[in-house]
């Protein structure tokens, strides 16, 4: 073979190499599929302040937060610095307020990190209820912790890991007590 063949066996063989990678590679495009669109929120707000009502026109619950995105596909919201005011049917409400928060369409909220209940009541035994997870049902107000939770009122503090119980009834099921301590007044 002379120098012109093995010149164009080189070239036909570099260029086969450059071209191999592009052939067999995987493509870096992005998919455009519906599956890939779902992660990207509907959309989003900033120093969010909504009001929602029942049906028979009394505030059922407001909330407050720094930021919220909704994704509807995924059939939740995500909240950052959520405060929620739950009104129950006296009118009497508790304020709910954590770091993260996700509002799912079965009308519930999930709520972590520096979660705290706030009784804003007078007269009620129950004054606070702090955890790191709850999870609160928005229409019969009843919730349920499977973390350490610490219920406090004005003379006591109870620690439990684990907690079921309803806002409106007032009644705590504990599932496993830890620790009770009364300061009664003097």
């Amino acid at each position: 073979m002379n120098r012109i063949g093995w010149s164009i066996a080189l070239i036909f063989t570099a260029v086969a190499l450059l071209y191999l990678p592009i052939l067999f590679g995987e493509k870096d495009e992005p998919e455009n599929d519906a599956n890939s669109l779902s992660v990207v929120p509907n959309y989003q707000a900033v120093n969010l302040n909504s009001m929602l009502y029942d049906k028979e026109g009394k505030l059922s619950h407001q909330v407050v937060a720094d930021k919220m995105e909704h994704y509807e596909d995924l059939g939740f919201a995500i909240f950052e610095n959520p405060v929620y005011t739950l009104y129950l049917d006296g009118g009497e409400p508790w304020r709910v307020t954590a770091a993260e928060g996700t509002l799912n369409d079965n009308n519930s909220i999930e709520l972590e990190k520096n979660v705290k209940i706030v009784n804003l009541r007078s007269q009620e035994y129950v004054k606070q209820i702090t955890t790191e997870y709850i999870k609160i049902n928005l229409q019969d107000k009843t919730l349920y912790s499977d973390q350490l939770v610490e219920i406090s009122g004005v003379d006591y503090t109870v620690k439990s890991i684990g907690l079921n119980g309803n806002l409106s009834t007032q009644q705590y099921e504990l599932t496993q007590h830890v620790q009770t301590q009364f300061n009664p007044r003097r």
